[in-house]
């Protein structure tokens, strides 16, 4: 049974063992299907007990597909599907007390905006420009997913001005570990330093697995690849399963070079998945074209795409005078093929750049057509909701800066930046106790004295009971009334999202959920798991399209210095990447693809003539 339904390629990929395999799984060609089959047959056949086997993959929706097709061919729910991220997060619960560094096993997971608070507050106390503080996170987040040994010393060493945020990076680290919290990076980054360093800590965990498999090979950085290699050990029962021509994350560090050189660092065994399932066979055609261009490094390692159907399906090229023709005919077209059946949900706009959006979602408007845009403000990232959930987060740790100071003043106590200094003066072991100790004028230890009531008073039921938690709080408050005076235009919708909020946690609570683990959760999201289901049309750059599919797909502004980039054009390397993220969009579409281009858009408020893009003057006998 668990073989049924598998081509001969994907059938040889479930059934090795014994020795290292690679799968080089091109874009539609049931990649998950083998890894959630294969899992199965070593249960089944090998007899390797489900909860010995870690599959890891980039996406928590990825993770969840996974799990929910193994508890469908096992009647058992996997213990060990997971991101890299909250797999880390696992490893580093139950192993607090081997870290070298202070954290307790509730430790925090600052998100980007937390950490960027972080490092302009240390900018600003360092009389720097807070403008840089975007940089220094950059520069230590590669640090990190580079597994620099000794991250101080490797900016030190660097040319100025890096070298320069040496000491920031040192006060930064301190800073959250004062907090009792981490950074997203810090997740994988101390997990794989512990396993380094700790040999007892690595064996025990060797010694879980039976079995391990990593999808999406092919955007792993150095850290992760580490990581791979430091659970893998001698046993060498390992499987990934990837595309390099959808390698399409360098510059966030992902490593070609680890797929490439997966049989050769394993003695690995290899197996093509060509056979798609997803599209038609004129959009594999275009997208088989385009990736047949690419630098010869990948020699060996490119797959030809076959259709598993025999309908052609249907590309259309169409060149407009300016942008604004451009998403007419794109609304227009979105409006006849609603009249032929497609769903808004069945059609997606890919781009290459996110400022291209904005003509597209003012021409949805005037057509009065609903969208959705991927990877837009997040609902988690609204104020009002951080304000709040940085509440919550603060009474279930005191340790939590970053949260103590954006709700010390909101709403206003009459605590500026002054007595924050003289409140940061005072710390020794939580931020409340810090708060007591300061010195303040009556009317500022009123209020002082109302929030540290306010906090304690749930800290000892924030865990089970978020909700009622919240209700509470914005009555102690008085939040409403905060966001009626300091939000004149918009209260009512503001309002409106603290009631889902109240909405989500009173679920939340409902099923006996811990709080600590909505906020990981919430973390550890990617934008794909963000997506909704709603009955609009998605809009979204095509990395965040990576893993998507649509009947209907649309990449629009395909033209020289957007797509590709004006930055990649120099660049052989980058330009490479860019075709592999040109095929990747393409791959995207099931049924239809339309390419557009404009000759002439609106940048930085004057008219800019352009050229098609090289891809399309390359497909042009192929395009309608």
């Amino acid at each position: 049974m668990i073989l049924d339904g598998l081509n001969p390629q994907q059938k040889e990929a479930v059934v090795h063992f014994g020795s290292p395999l690679l799968v080089l799984a091109g874009a539609g060609s049931g990649k998950t299907k083998v890894i959630t089959h294969k899992i199965a047959w070593l249960v089944k056949e090998k007899r390797i007990k489900a909860n010995r086997i870690l599959a890891i993959t980039f996406t928590r929706k990825a993770a969840r597909e996974m799990q929910e097709r193994v508890e469908r061919l096992l009647a058992v729910r996997p213990l060990w599907i997971s991101t890299f991220h909250a797999f880390c997060v696992r490893i580093l619960r139950e192993s607090t007390a081997e870290l070298e560094k202070g954290f307790t096993r509730k430790f925090l997971i600052y998100d980007e905006s937390d950490s960027i608070k972080v490092v302009k507050d240390i900018l600003r106390a360092l009389n720097r420009d807070i403008k840089d503080a975007d940089t220094a996170r950059a520069l230590i987040s590669k640090a990190k997913q580079e597994y620099r040994n000794n991250i101080f010393d490797y900016i030190a060493g660097l040319p100025f001005p890096a070298s320069s945020f040496a000491p920031v990076y040192r006060q930064y680290q301190a800073d959250l570990e004062q907090s009792n919290a981490m950074d997203y990076d810090d997740l994988i980054y101390f997990a794989v330093d512990m396993l380094v360093k700790k040999p007892q800590v690595r064996q025990a965990w060797q010694d879980r697995f039976d079995y391990i498999l990593v999808d999406e090979y092919q955007d792993t950085n150095k850290i992760q690849y580490t990581l791979i290699n430091l659970l893998v050990g001698a046993g060498g029962n390992i499987c990934v399963v990837g595309d390099p021509q959808q390698c399409i994350y360098t510059w966030r560090g992902a490593h070609p070079l680890n797929i490439l050189n997966f049989s050769r660092d394993h003695t690995a065994q290899e197996t093509k998945l060509e056979i798609n399932y997803r599209s038609t066979k004129k959009i594999l055609d275009i997208a088989n074209k385009v990736i047949a261009r690419a630098d010869r490094m990948w020699e060996g390692k490119i797959l030809e795409l076959s259709s598993s159907t025999q309908e052609e399906g249907e590309v259309q090229y169409v060149r407009n005078d300016d942008n604004n023709e451009e998403c007419a005919f794109i609304a227009g077209q979105i409006k006849y093929l609603r009249n032929k059946g497609y769903g808004y949900p069945d059609m997606a706009i890919l781009m290459r750049m996110s400022f291209v959006s904005r003509g597209i979602e003012h021409t949805f408007v005037k057509y009065g057509i609903p969208y959705e845009i991927v990877g837009g403000h997040a609902f988690y990232d609204r104020a009002e909701i951080k304000d709040i959930l940085s509440y919550l987060r603060f009474i279930a740790n005191k340790k939590d800066k970053t949260g103590f100071e954006r709700i010390i003043n909101v709403p206003p106590r009459s605590i500026g930046e002054k007595t924050l200094l003289k409140i940061r003066d005072s710390y020794a072991t939580d931020w409340i106790q810090a708060l007591r100790d300061t010195k303040l004028p009556p009317r500022q230890r009123a209020h002082a004295d109302r929030l540290v009531k306010s906090i304690e008073s749930y800290e000892d039921i924030i865990e089970d009971k978020p909700y009622t938690v919240l209700m509470e709080l914005l009555n102690d408050i008085d939040y409403s009334a905060y966001l009626t005076g300091h939000y004149k235009d918009d209260y009512e919708d503001r309002k409106g999202n603290i009631s889902e909020l109240a909405n989500v946690l009173k679920s939340v609570e409902a099923d006996g959920k811990p709080f600590s683990e909505f906020l990981e959760d919430n973390i550890l999201s990617s934008d794909q798991d963000r997506i909704g289901s709603s009955d609009s049309v998605k809009v979204m750059t095509i990395h965040a399209a990576k893993g998507l599919e649509f009947p209907v797909v649309f990449i629009m502004a395909l033209e020289e210095e957007i797509f590709p980039s004006a930055r990649a054009l120099g660049n052989p390397s980058q330009l490479e990447e860019e075709r592999r993220l040109f095929y990747v969009a393409v791959t995207r579409a099931k049924e239809k693809l339309y390419l557009t281009s404009a000759s002439s858009r609106m940048r930085f408020g004057n008219t800019m003539f352009s050229s098609e893009s090289r891809y399309v003057e390359e497909l042009e006998d192929d395009l309608t």
